[in-house]
This record gives C-alpha cells, sequence and structure tokens, in this order.
C-alpha cells in the first residue's frame, strides 16, 4: 500500500523511463516474495540458529573433542556459500528484470487487444511474448544449474563429516576414552545438528531472492517527486 501511494505521488518524469508491466511486478510479486520471506523463512531461520545452538552446547558437554570434529565441515561450507551468495544475487536480479519483460508485453497486449487485432498483429505479439519467455526461462535455467549444484554439495560436506565422527568415535572407543553409549547418543545429536545445519544453509536461497525484491520496490519508495 505504500508503495503504490508514493507511486501515485510521483512526477510523470518518474514515469517516462518505467513499463507498466515491470511497475505491477515490483507491487505485485515482490512484495509477495518478502511477505513470505518474512513470515516463514526469518522465522525457521531464527528457530534454526537457536536448535543449533543448543545443540552444539548439549554436545560439547558430552564430549568435546568429538564436539570440535563435528564443526569440520563448517568452514567448507562457509566458503560454499560466499562461492554462492553473490552470483544468486545477481541471478535473482536478472530473473526480476526479465520477469518484467514477460509482464511488460502482456501489460501492452491485453489492454490494448482491441487495436492488435485491428491491425492483425496476433503473431507479432505472440512472438514478442514468446522471446521474452525463452529469455526468462534462459536465465532460469542458469541460476537452477548453480542453486543445483550447491545443496548437494553441503549434504554431501555433511555425510563426510559425520563419517569422520563414526571413525573418530569408534577409534576413542577402541581406546576406551568413550562407552557405546555416549558415541550413540553424541551420533543422535548429530543427526539434528547437520539437519538444522543444512536447512539453514537453504536460506542462501532465498535471501538473495528477496534481498533483490527489496531492492526492486526501494527504486519505486526512494525517489522524491520535483513537483511540490
Amino acid at each position: 500500500t505504500r508503495a503504490f501511494e508514493h507511486l501515485l505521488g510521483l512526477s510523470l518524469d518518474y514515469f517516462g523511463a518505467k513499463r507498466t508491466g515491470d511497475l505491477i511486478a515490483r507491487i505485485g510479486s515482490e512484495t509477495d516474495r518478502l511477505s513470505v520471506f518474512l513470515s516463514l523463512h526469518a522465522l525457521d531461520f531464527a528457530t534454526d540458529v537457536l536448535t543449533l545452538g543448543m545443540t552444539s552446547i548439549i554436545l560439547f558437554s558430552i564430549h568435546p573433542w568429538l564436539a570440535l570434529v563435528t564443526l569440520l565441515p563448517l568452514p567448507f561450507i562457509a566458503w560454499v556459500i560466499h562461492r554462492v551468495r553473490d552470483r544468486l544475487r545477481t541471478g535473482f536480479e536478472k530473473i526480476d528484470r526479465v520477469w518484467g519483460d514477460v509482464t511488460n508485453v502482456l501489460a501492452d497486449s491485453i489492454p490494448g487487444i482491441r487495436v492488435v487485432k485491428a491491425f492483425a498483429q496476433e503473431r507479432r505479439e505472440a512472438s514478442r511474448f514468446e522471446e521474452a519467455n525463452q529469455l526468462n526461462l534462459t536465465v532460469n535455467d542458469r541460476l537452477n544449474k548453480t542453486w543445483s549444484l550447491f545443496t548437494p554439495t553441503v549434504t554431501l560436506l555433511t555425510d563426510i563429516g559425520l563419517l569422520v565422527v563414526w571413525a573418530f568415535g569408534i577409534w576413542q572407543i577402541s581406546q576406551g576414552q568413550i562407552t557405546v553409549g555416549v558415541l550413540t547418543a553424541f551420533i543422535a545429536y548429530i543427526g539434528r545438528f547437520y539437519g538444522r545445519l543444512d536447512s539453514m544453509s537453504r536460506i542462501v536461497s532465498v535471501t538473495p531472492k528477496a534481498a533483490a525484491g527489496a531492492k526492486r520496490l526501494f527504486d519505486i519508495l526512494d525517489p522524491v517527486s520535483n513537483v511540490p
């Protein structure tokens, strides 16, 4: 509502450089995207952080050395997140732009359908839409390739960490340092620890998406009308 009211107050100069479909997409789709992020993903992330912190305390209280071994995958996961984050943010910004182009074609064609039919331009408009939508598909596919590699990589790293903990724990049992019961309890808590860690890593995909949406919304909210 605030974005739309602000848009109505802007001068005509602002609208001269904007397309109708793009503005509709910003006020409609981007606000919905931010709403989903704040109401679902942000809450889940806060829950994951709290659970991860509490589980870490329990792990260190059971066996500090095993707990340290559990944390071995974290630097590698952080490095993967760092590499992927900027690429995802740039990709989502491109997706927003090309989706605005798709919406522009619809916003031009449907309200002006009488003109389109009067000049027999149905084929031309269909070709415009196909071209815009094909670009939309190409950009999405490019981003999906990056994302499809990220999730399995994080899962692989956590699985390797679990195997290392198993190996270290068995060695500790053979040395008489811990009992089988301690290792069993530890593995049970590790399952929760790595599960939450995997869930937290997925926030990497939704945060750049929400950030890109916020940026497009603030492109509407930031300009000030030059007409008093």
